[in-house]
C-alpha cells in the first residue's frame, strides 16, 4: 500500500521505501527520529486539529483559515522538500477522494518556513508518476542494493543497511 510516509521515502532511497513497504520500520530510537517528534509535538500547538490517522495518512495538521481547509506537514527542514511535497500531494489527493477539498503547507518550524502546495494538474502528473514507480519497486521481491547517501548517516535504517 503506498502511503504518504513512502512516498517520502521514496524520493530519499528506493532501499528505505521498499523495507516500509513491507511494514519495516526504522529505528524509532533514531536521534533524528526523535528530534523529529519532539519539533512535531512542540510546534503550531494553536492550530485547531493535530494529528488524523486515515489509511495510509498521517496528517500532522488540519486548521480553516479563511473558508479553507489546510492541511499542515511539519518537517525537521527543509532538505527533502520534493518527498514532502509528494506526501502532501499524496494527503490533498486521498482527502478530494473523500469530497474534502483543501491546501497544503509544509511547515518548517526552525527555518520559519511554510510552503505552499496544491493539487494542480501538474502536482497531480507527478503525484501519479511516483506512486507508479514506488508500486513498481514494492513488486521486486529482492531488496535494492544498499547505496550511500548523505542521508545515510541520519537515517533509521543506517544500522540495518551498514553494519
Amino acid at each position: 500500500m503506498v502511503t504518504g510516509s513512502s512516498l517520502l521515502s521514496y524520493t530519499v532511497c528506493k532501499r528505505q521505501a521498499w523495507l516500509m513497504q513491507r511494514n519495516v520500520e526504522p529505528d524509532q530510537a533514531n536521534e533524528y527520529l526523535v528530534i523529529g517528534r519532539l519539533i512535531h509535538s512542540e510546534s503550531y500547538k494553536d492550530k485547531a486539529i493535530r494529528e488524523i490517522t486515515l489509511p495510509g495518512m498521517k496528517i500532522d495538521l488540519v486548521w480553516e483559515s479563511g473558508g479553507l481547509t489546510i492541511v499542515g506537514e511539519i518537517k525537521k527542514s527543509s532538505r527533502y522538500l520534493k518527498g514532502a511535497k509528494l506526501q502532501l500531494l499524496f494527503y490533498l489527493s486521498e482527502l478530494r477522494k473523500r469530497g474534502i477539498k483543501a491546501v497544503g503547507k509544509i511547515l518548517i518550524p526552525k527555518e520559519k518556513k511554510q510552503i505552499n502546495v496544491e493539487l494542480t494538474e501538474e502536482n497531480l502528473k507527478e503525484l501519479y508518476t511516483a506512486i507508479e514507480e514506488l508500486e513498481e519497486l514494492s513488486k521486486i521481491e529482492k531488496i535494492p542494493p544498499k547505496k550511500r547517501t548523505s542521508f545515510c548517516t541520519k537515517c533509521g535504517f543506517e544500522e540495518f543497511c551498514w553494519s
